[in-house]
């Protein structure tokens, strides 16, 4: 997890942050926490999952839950495009997929560059977010992956992961392939 920080002499250590879009907005998220990058797969439902689950995708043989990103954030869903990508985390050693709307770029900023999340988000949603950068003249909030799910959430979560592969997807979400690896994973703390 990113933090920001009091400057001290860690200030120039770089950090990368792969730059993702929600409905318009920017988003930055820790790069050494995504296990790769995908185009969309098909979602098995799941009933009576949270209304931000799309559901489950079989992945090399492993059940993945994958989350909305956009209805996460309150925001209004969208059908999948071509740009749409589901970025592959690991939270808490459980793999789960993050749909967003697209997967702009790779930053490499010092650390002296975080500033702390701004306190205009209250509540649950001010935990979703570790801070925030400025980089070419745009702000984006950056993603606190460890907090996007609340205890419970992932607790359901962990019972899909545990389900049978599916035999029959219902819902496809466009074409399977993998886009790519990014990079080294690292440490998932």
């Amino acid at each position: 997890m990113i933090k920001a920080s009091v400057a001290t002499s860690d200030d120039q250590e770089l950090v990368q942050l792969a730059t993702l879009t929600l409905g318009g907005e920017e988003y930055a998220l820790d790069i050494m926490r995504i296990k790769e990058i995908i185009n969309p797969l098909r979602i098995t439902p799941v009933p009576k999952a949270p209304p931000f689950i799309e559901g489950v995708i079989e992945l090399r043989g492993a059940i993945i839950p994958v989350v909305d990103m956009r209805k996460r954030f309150d925001m209004p869903a969208t059908p999948a495009v071509r740009a749409t990508k589901y970025v592959v985390i690991s939270l808490e050693g459980r793999i789960l997929g993050l749909v967003v709307d697209g997967v702009r770029e790779v930053l490499r900023i010092t650390r002296g560059d975080l500033r702390p999340a701004p306190t205009l988000v209250t509540g649950e949603a001010a935990k979703y977010f570790s801070g925030v950068c400025h980089h070419g003249g745009r702000i984006m909030m950056i993603l606190d992956i460890d907090h996007i799910l609340s205890s419970q959430e992932r607790i359901t979560l962990t019972a899909m992961s545990s389900m049978p592969a599916p035999s029959s997807p219902a819902r496809s979400g466009g074409q399977a392939g993998q886009v790519g690896q990014v990079g080294q994973v690292g440490s998932d703390g």
